[in-house]
């Protein structure tokens, strides 16, 4: 499976790529990823199968609506961050610079599941804290996680945006995140990849998660 990033818009959001056998998956969607994703498709002679969303805050969606009416590709998002997406307005307050056209997505996410799009597998886990709704894409066999904005390399994701909650985020990380094993590849929605591994060992976020040094 390999795996591409895009980085773009006003926060430097990373959107990726994800392709096998000239099939894509789209994972989240800053500003000018259609453009690029678009590119991307007569390069390589590819189609995308889907865009995936890990949550509605407006750097994520910036571009969705125009991934879904330029490629044709569906949408999916979590249920609780489905309305930033349909009604992009309501995040006016925290992006002033930047409309972003709505989208209504194709399939609405309702629960934690394996799931599936044509040779894609992988499973959604439900990680609230940063955004309601917020998800991480995990797909077992490559050992690769999508986080979002959940956690980052050195970092984890902001808990004071409406709906935000540091119990809940901290709860996520180390109940869904931290038991993957180490050697799971992360791609974060901002900043460069990790590994679960290195973030149990050195994110000074999460040292209550670490086991006390012997003596």
């Amino acid at each position: 499976m390999n795996v591409e990033t895009y980085c773009g818009g006003m926060a430097d959001t990373n959107g990726y790529w994800i392709e096998n056998d000239r099939v894509a998956l789209l994972i989240d969607a800053p500003a000018g990823m259609g453009g690029w994703a678009g590119a991307r498709c007569r390069e390589r002679k590819a189609r995308v199968a889907g865009l995936l969303l890990t949550h509605g805050h407006w750097d994520h969606i910036a571009d969705a609506a125009a991934i879904q009416q330029e490629l044709g590709v569906p949408v999916w998002i979590h249920r609780e961050s489905a309305p930033l997406l349909e009604y992009p307005e309501i995040q006016a307050a925290f992006n002033p610079f930047q409309k972003i056209d709505p989208c209504k997505p194709d399939r609405v996410l309702e629960a934690e599941v394996r799931s599936r799009l044509e040779m894609f597998h992988f499973e959604l886990l439900l990680c609230p804290g940063h955004c309601p709704g917020s998800l991480c894409l995990h797909f077992p066999d490559e050992k690769k996680l999508f986080a979002g904005d959940v956690l980052f390399a050195g970092g984890v994701g902001r808990w004071d945006l409406p709906g935000g909650s540091k119990e809940e985020l901290m709860s996520s990380i180390a109940n869904k995140l931290l038991v993957l094993p180490d050697e799971t590849r992360i791609f974060p929605g901002h900043g460069p990849s990790t590994t679960v591994g290195e973030e149990r060992r050195m994110n000074p976020f999460l040292a209550a998660f670490r086991p006390p040094r012997q003596r």
